[in-house]
């Protein structure tokens, strides 16, 4: 029985130990974050950790693998097989980490282990970050210039450095001198730089006109910029302007006397900027301070008109006179050129003309030598004649009858006979009849009967004299016309 026991207890001996070898080790690899630096590499240092001493060597295969981090811009590939001496625990897979200055997110790599040889695997993937430690870059926008028409104008956004990640940063046009629609197309948007570049273009539209104008500005402004700050948000855009300068041509006017003349300055064609023009008047015919009040000083048209109007004022006067005229000059214009120097204002006279007397005709009288009618008889051929007279216009005819008649002339004077007492020199004379024939007249002929009587008096036999005037309405009188004619028996 001995022998046997002896026997059994060599092989529970060998047991145990085969027992205790069933229970290998593990291995387990830790997490590392690194900074990356701005340039040359830096070590990742992972350590792999067995659970407890082994009697032999321990391997394991190692490999690294891309993540958020990329090889070779990011980290050098790195593998090969790591061996755990017996008596230690620990061991050290380094992986060169890239510096840059890229600003960038933190970015992960992975050390994954496999093919242990004496121990198993508990933790087979070690993960490395790296740390960015560069600042965040800085985004401007640069002026633009261009000349007006349908085309773009170009900003451009810039980075002061590359980035590693996108830049996104939102624009939009605003107003200056230069108005949207009419100069330019308003635009906005988010615009993206992306990764490891350093600028992008905006376009805004760029609209044509015909207005002379004056170089016009709006910006491009930046906002609310993801991945990098704004270190100059504004751009400035400049239109520069291509049309000619507007021509100017005053036109004539014309003015009844005592009412403002106003004379138009034109432009060729509307302009964007403000034009003025110098003007002061001319006399012609017209008369300073009598016809007109002299005047002068600058007209100013304002951008987008196509027109001024001077004024001046003319005097009112009851002349009968023909029209008159002045004129108004322009020179030193600004902002256009003139086309037309001189302008003509006419001044209509509004005053009646003199009154013009009428002009008598005649009288005369036929037949010369005829009878008065007697009193009460009808007017036939036993007495009176007929008086014809033509006149210019209508107007009422004031007849005079006078008798030839002898007198003596006393102080230079031809005086009644009966008067005179026989003494002075014989002489002759018109002696008025009493009574005065007032007769309507029309244009033309006229003409009315004379009986021989006068105021109810029959005429005597004698030599007669008629003596005719005209009066118009408005008392203009006619010269004096006079005519003879006889009485008979």
């Amino acid at each position: 029985m001995r022998p046997a026991l002896i026997v059994l207890a060599a092989i529970l001996a060998l047991l145990v130990p085969a027992a205790g070898a069933s229970a290998a080790p593990t291995l387990s690899i830790d997490d590392v974050s690194v900074t990356e630096g701005n340039s040359g590499q830096t070590v990742a240092k992972f350590t792999v950790t067995l659970s407890e001493t082994s009697a032999t060597p321990v391997t394991v295969n190692y490999a690294t693998a891309d993540d958020t981090a990329k090889q070779p811009g990011d980290y050098t590939q790195t593998s090969g097989q790591l061996t755990i001496a017996p008596t230690t625990t620990t061991n050290t897979i380094l992986v060169p980490v890239h510096g840059d200055t890229l600003d960038e997110v933190d970015e992960r790599f992975r050390v994954n282990l496999s093919s242990a040889s004496g121990a198993t695997i508990s933790d087979s993937s070690g993960v490395g970050t790296i740390q960015d430690d560069d600042a965040s870059p800085t985004l401007s926008v640069t002026n633009a210039n261009r000349t007006e028409g349908d085309v773009g104008m170009d900003f451009t956004v810039r980075l002061s450095a590359a980035s590693g990640r996108d830049v996104t940063v939102r624009y939009a046009t605003a107003d200056g001198s230069a108005v949207a629609p009419g100069d330019y197309t308003p635009t906005s948007g988010t615009l993206t730089i992306p990764a490891g570049s350093t600028s992008r273009t905006v376009r805004v539209p760029i609209r044509e006109d015909a207005l002379d104008e004056p170089s016009e500005a709006f910006s491009v402004n930046l906002s609310g910029a993801s991945g990098a700050s704004i270190s100059d948000s504004r751009g400035i855009g400049t239109i520069a302007d291509d049309d000619a300068a507007p021509t100017l041509a005053i036109r004539d006017a014309a003015a009844r006397e005592g009412q403002p003349a106003g004379l138009v300055v034109a432009l060729s064609r509307p302009s964007g900027r403000t034009i003025t023009v110098r003007f002061t008047t001319e006399a012609r015919s017209a008369t300073y301070g009598v016809d007109f009040v002299p005047v002068s000083g600058v007209l100013s048209i304002p951008p987008g008109a196509s027109s001024g109007t001077i004024f001046v004022a003319t005097v009112a006067d009851t002349l009968d006179e023909p029209a008159e005229s002045f004129a108004v000059r322009l020179s030193g214009a600004g902002n256009a050129r003139i086309a037309r120097t001189t302008g003509t204002v006419t001044i209509a006279d509004d005053d009646p003309p003199p009154n013009v007397a009428p002009r008598l005709g005649g009288p005369a009288v036929s037949p010369f030598a005829f009878r008065a009618a007697r009193l009460g008889g009808p007017l036939t051929r036993r007495g009176g004649g007929l008086v014809r007279f033509t006149l210019s216009e209508r107007a009422t005819v004031r007849l005079r009858l006078e008798r030839r008649a002898l007198g003596r002339r006393i102080g230079g004077r031809c005086r009644p006979a009966a008067r005179t007492a026989g003494t002075g020199a014989p002489c002759v004379r018109w002696a008025p009849l009493r009574g005065r024939l007032v007769r309507p007249g029309v244009p033309g002929a006229n003409r009315l009967r004379l009986s021989g009587r006068w105021g109810g008096t029959r005429l005597t036999p004698g030599l007669y004299r008629l003596t005719a005037v005209a009066v118009d309405s408005l008392g203009a009188r006619s010269a004096t016309r006079r005519a003879l004619f006889r009485i008979v028996p």
